[in-house]
């Protein structure tokens, strides 16, 4: 048998192998966000719990070498973050912003997944108001108006009845942090009761 013989002969079972490979490392890598145990619900669920701020808004410290609660963050902006099961009830997510420091909102599902951002561009007269709940919960809401009424705040139907709101205010200058945290402390998350049918 000659060479190129012996190369068609174990040429179909070489791409078997290599298409094999690639299909277990593509699926690995898309299943590797719902297997991990300490994905950031996970991470900031158990913090809240240490912090005793269970749906309650809580700053995070600031990021350190080998201690950050969240991975990637930058030491510039301030990181706020509430924690929410809407089985509980609506949460409304609520404060003033001075339209002069920049504010970021963005709404994640227990898997991760960004469904929902704004920043205090979007504030109505100075102030942030964002109730977020499932599709009957924001249904009820929607109900309830009275007719031809405007809502006063933004309305998010959540995909998943457990997730968490990201809040990152930045700190131009080092000397600004105290002042981006304020920022975020003057924001509340807090537990609404969906209106009676």
């Amino acid at each position: 048998m000659t060479i190129p013989d012996r190369f068609l002969v174990y040429l179909p079972w070489a791409i078997a192998t290599l298409l094999i490979a690639a299909i277990v490392h593509v699926v690995s890598i898309l299943l590797m966000p719902t297997l991990a145990p300490r994905d950031a619900f996970a991470r900031l669920s158990a913090y809240a719990t240490a912090a005793k701020a269970d749906e309650k808004l809580f700053v995070l410290p600031a990021p350190a070498p080998g201690a950050a609660v969240l991975p990637y963050e930058d030491a510039s902006v301030v990181v706020g973050v509430c924690v929410y099961d809407l089985t509980k009830g609506l949460l409304r997510v609520a404060g003033p912003v001075n339209g002069e420091d920049y504010l970021a909102l963005s709404l994640h599902a227990r898997s991760g997944r960004i469904f929902h951002a704004l920043t205090d561009r979007s504030a109505i007269r100075g102030k942030i108001d964002l109730l977020i709940g499932d599709e009957r919960q924001i249904e009820s809401v929607n109900n309830a108006d009275a007719e031809g009424a405007k809502p006063l705040e933004v309305r998010v139907v959540a995909p998943m009845k457990r997730g968490f709101v990201v809040l990152r205010a930045l700190a131009k200058r080092l000397s600004d942090t105290p002042r981006a945290r304020a920022a975020l402390e003057a924001i509340s998350c807090a537990r609404q009761e969906p209106p009676k049918d």
